[in-house]
């Protein structure tokens, strides 16, 4: 970057600076400007670009692994296994529910002969 004259005219004019040292500190801003890594636009890209190309090359490497017939095989091993215990304990859970069906029907049953016999009970009085 060149010195612009504006900047030491400000520098004088309101801050005050004698002209050497205006120009000393128009230099020092001048430097620290040029060796800044400012990000711009085409290095943000760049670097965007680079992370698209790792994040691709990752998703390559785990397509490839998802694909190995070990891991087929251990999916598949894991499913029958899920589906044989859901099996189970569904077995288990309707026989549960039948029992329960079945003792809420036979104390209904129950029920309805004890209010009978009473209410013949009551009848004979």
């Amino acid at each position: 970057m060149a010195i612009h004259a504006a900047t030491v005219g400000i520098l004088i004019e309101k801050s005050k600076f004698e002209p050497e040292g205006a120009l000393g500190v128009a230099e020092a801003i001048d430097l620290a400007m040029t060796q800044a890594q400012f990000v711009t636009v085409p290095i943000l890209d760049a670097r965007l670009h680079e992370i698209k190309t790792e994040l691709r090359v990752l998703a390559d490497k785990v397509d490839t692994k998802l694909d190995t017939s070990t891991y087929k095989a251990d999916m598949q091993r894991f499913s029958a296994e899920f589906n044989a215990k859901l099996d189970t304990k569904l077995a288990e859970l309707e026989a549960r529910l039948v029992r329960w069906v079945f003792l809420v029907m036979l104390g209904n049953v129950a029920l309805s002969l004890a209010a009978n016999t009473l209410m013949n009970a009551l009848k004979s009085l």
